[in-house]
């Protein structure tokens, strides 16, 4: 006798009719793509190269230029308090959904909404963000080479001096400030050497000379993109893709094997520079400017959505790449145990990062007799323009600045990579026999060759106003909140947050901590939403430096922002309207998992004799 079996099963109605629909479907696409089942499944030698690539990935260049800026402008030390609070309410619980959800399904982002197949349009938007966040990436990483190659000098730093091409009338050289430091006295007749600009707005540093004239050729605005005319930075650029992609030429089995180098290398230059950083004037007032607790900050709210908003961009959730690392997790790997390394690796490198800037910007303001306020900032500016002009003051500067450009090398490299394995995941997710030998290297290279197109206009002398434009709208703020709220209200609401904890007993043998459960249903969505909301009211036109962007540029970028989350209402309007019946069934069959069968499925099926 059929039986309704809806008492049973979370998902809705279901009939032994349904069932048995389900179950022949299922059969018909392992026959009409047997690939998918066929493939051998690669998976992580050891779980070590996994939590690499995972904290490579997650330990970015926000690290380096984001989180330090951030912690001294929201109450230094104190900032700490909602950073970490943000990090165990919010973080945690994100990256450890996505890689535990990439581990259960052993697919990427896009074959992991099968869970919920209602959702699967936030595979296709992590798709597009990770295309412009790689684009944009990689050209921060031709620029880190582009001063790299440019430390190699018996002479001075080039950014250090006013008697190059690129140089102006009204430049005024770095170096000079290591000159006059070495006769400095309580009141130091250089100390405005240093300047953006010098009271009258006429002088300019010899680093910010470096960057804006030779790095960038920066012209007067996004409605002047000029032409290539620094064809070294395009061989940067095309150096920087050639670097990754032979770290992901045979997947993990190389992107696990380079972590070792890619990723521990790194903390050891930090450590370097943070030891040689230390023994510098001024910089234990740095130091104390970085962590000095300003706790009457706690009670102003942006500092909390702040707080909030840098977890959710370091951790490098919405990405696509945490369910693909995942996915090559074998089936019982502690994915719990691994999501606290790697959260606290994350976030204790920005802290880390953070005490070695603050020794060179204390070093620096302490020769300028300035406020240290006047020297930090956010952003490139803080790595291309600051930092450079804070190396030139160590002896054997060409040393220290190849040295800082090979760490930030580093960095750059594991985002990368990583982000290229999350899309290559993906991908099998929809083509998986495209991805069997020999075929894999061809779409390796053709997955690549989409950002490789969308950076070539960043390489333009006005290129720096489009990185902005798709650093703003395509892959941080607005995006990442939807995206993140669709994931974690996918899971708890739609797919079911004790089906979510029972996967995840299957897995590892136990429960999570009931809290974390409590975190996904209702305070993680709740969060995402204060913040999305802040972020709408705070909203402001696109600005660099003075430069004020046209208002027909705004909208090109919020056609950018369109463009990725779009297809998660698309493909939740198109699951519907393929479905039969009241709106109410079907949204419960397309909200059906057509993956996992937990044991009280396996019982349904036996009473309906399937």
């Amino acid at each position: 006798m059929k039986q309704v079996l809806s008492d049973i099963t979370p998902y809705g109605e279901r009939s032994c009719d349904g069932i048995l629909t389900e179950k022949l479907n299922g059969e018909k696409e392992q026959f009409e793509n047997p690939s998918r089942s066929n493939m051998p499944r690669v998976v992580w030698d050891r779980t070590f190269e996994y939590l690499l690539n995972v904290i490579g990935y997650t330990v970015g260049l926000g690290n380096v230029w984001r989180f330090s800026y951030l912690c001294y402008k929201n109450g230094g030390g104190a900032f700490l308090i909602p950073y970490l609070a943000s990090a165990i309410v919010l973080g945690f619980p994100m990256l450890f959904m996505e890689t535990s959800v990439g581990q259960f399904t052993q697919r990427g982002c896009l074959g992991a909404w099968d869970l919920a197949p209602v959702l699967r349009g936030i595979g296709f938007s992590s798709l597009l963000i990770s295309w412009y966040f790689l684009s944009y990436i990689m050209v921060v990483m031709a620029w880190i080479l582009f001063y790299l190659f440019h430390s190699f000098t018996l002479g001075d730093l080039p950014w250090a001096t006013c008697d190059n091409f690129w140089n102006t009338d009204a430049c005024r050289p770095a170096v000079g400030i290591v000159e006059a430091a070495s006769v400095r006295n309580e009141s130091f007749a250089g100390a405005e050497l240093y300047n953006s600009t010098s009271a009258s707005n006429e002088t300019i540093t010899s680093t910010g000379e470096f960057w804006n004239n030779y790095v960038l050729r920066r012209t007067e605005g996004i409605h002047d993109m000029g032409s290539f005319s620094n064809w070294r930075m395009l061989l940067c650029f095309l150096a920087s893709w050639a670097i990754c992609y032979l770290c992901v030429w045979k997947g993990i089995r190389t992107t696990g094997k380079a972590a070792y180098i890619t990723v521990i290398s790194p903390y050891i230059i930090v450590f370097v520079l943070l030891v040689r950083g230390a023994m510098l004037e001024g910089a234990g007032s740095g130091v104390v400017y970085f962590i000095y607790p300003h706790i009457e900050k706690l009670k102003e709210p942006q500092v909390w959505l702040e707080a909030g908003g840098q977890v959710l961009y370091t951790l490098g959730v919405c990405f696509a790449v945490l369910y693909g690392l995942g996915s090559y997790n074998k089936f019982h790997t502690d994915c719990y145990r691994n999501a606290y390394i790697c959260v606290a690796a994350c976030c204790g490198t920005s802290v880390f990062v953070g005490f070695v800037l603050f020794c060179y910007l204390g070093h620096m303001a302490h020769i300028q007799n300035k406020n240290i306020t006047e020297i930090a900032e956010q952003g490139p500016g803080l790595v291309f323009e600051v930092f450079p002009a804070g190396l030139t003051l160590l002896p054997v500067s060409q040393i220290w600045a190849a040295i800082f450009f090979v760490m930030l090398a580093f960095f750059a490299i594991d985002t990368a990579f990583g982000s290229i394995e999350g899309i290559t995941r993906l991908l099998e997710d929809i083509r998986p026999d495209w991805f069997i030998s020999p075929g894999v290297q061809i779409c390796r290279v053709g997955m690549c060759f989409i950002p490789f197109l969308l950076g070539l206009p960043m390489l333009c002398d006005g290129g720096i106003y489009v990185f902005e434009l798709v650093n703003m709208y395509g892959n941080s703020g607005i995006c990442i909140l939807l995206i993140a709220f669709a994931e974690v209200a996918g899971i708890s609401w739609v797919y079911g947050i004790d089906n979510f904890f029972e996967d995840i007993k299957s897995m590892i043998g136990y429960y999570p901590s009931v809290l974390l459960k409590y975190c996904m249903r209702y305070f993680d969505p709740f969060i995402i939403l204060v913040i999305l909301v802040a972020f709408c009211m705070q909203y402001t036109p696109l600005k660099l430096g003075h430069y004020d962007y046209p208002a027909w540029a705004n909208a090109i970028g919020w056609l950018i922002s369109l463009s990725v989350v779009a297809p998660i209402p698309i493909v939740i309007i198109m699951q519907l309207y393929k479905g039969e019946g009241p709106l109410r069934k079907r949204w419960n069959r397309a909200a059906t998992s057509k993956l996992a069968k937990r044991p009280s499925e396996i019982e349904m099926e036996k009473v309906c004799g399937v």
